[in-house]
């Protein structure tokens, strides 16, 4: 703590630009002074989202994202999860998924065709360590897609391209820009559902976004 004020890799929590993608995932947040943002859903909107609050708020030196996200499950993966349906995580890093180019013997990404950057992207390893003590959280592997895995064989071929815990639309779009400005990154979420066949997915969206808003509220107060 610094003046009251909890401390995450040398930074207050009230110098975080705290943000979220979609309203059902930030909407009713609330603890005294704390400000968290929309960006919009996916890659493009949450890149362009966190460039425009950045450029408002150029005092900001970190940013905290949080919100749900898919998680691989077991049956299509070699080792048990990290994070279960329902669950906190920590994101340590994150990647594209689907940035590239499917041919006959495979997906190549950018990185394979020489034509960009598909991560993996960290986050401050200070900051998800503190934060993964703060809430009792593991720090996991992301991936960020622009189609969601909603399929037994997406979801399997997803998490072995990427060996990724879980799947967002947003999390490597914004860690590449807080690369791009220098500021680091914490990212939080909470595990809504399965990958996969939807109808196994088990979705508990609304308990997802009530465990994630909990350790907001717990990050911001530091208890």
């Amino acid at each position: 703590m610094s003046d009251g004020r909890p401390v995450y890799g040398g930074v207050p929590i009230d110098e975080f630009l705290i943000c979220f993608a979609a309203l059902a995932e930030g909407g009713g947040l609330y603890a005294p002074g704390l400000r968290a943002v929309p960006l919009g859903v996916g890659k493009v909107a949450a890149a362009v989202g966190l460039s425009t609050w950045l450029r408002q708020m150029p005092d900001v030196r970190a940013v905290l994202l949080f919100g749900v996200a898919g998680a691989f499950p077991l049956r299509h993966r070699s080792a048990t999860p990290p994070v279960a349906r329902g669950g906190l995580c920590i994101v340590g890093s994150d990647r594209y998924g689907d940035e590239g180019v499917e041919t006959p013997a495979g997906f190549q990404d950018l990185n394979t065709l020489k034509l960009g950057d598909c991560g993996p992207f960290p986050a401050n390893p200070r900051m998800a360590q503190a934060a993964a003590e703060v809430l009792g959280a593991p720090i996991v592997r992301g991936v960020t897609v622009s189609s969601c895995s909603g399929t037994e064989s997406s979801s399997q071929r997803m998490v072995q391209r990427c060996n990724a815990d879980i799947e967002t639309m947003e999390g490597a779009a914004v860690a590449w820009v807080c690369r791009q400005a220098e500021l680091p990154l914490l990212h939080v979420r909470a595990i809504s559902n399965w990958t996969g066949d939807r109808d196994r997915g088990e979705w508990d969206l609304s308990a997802a976004v009530q465990v994630v808003q909990a350790a907001v509220r717990k990050l911001w107060n530091g208890r």
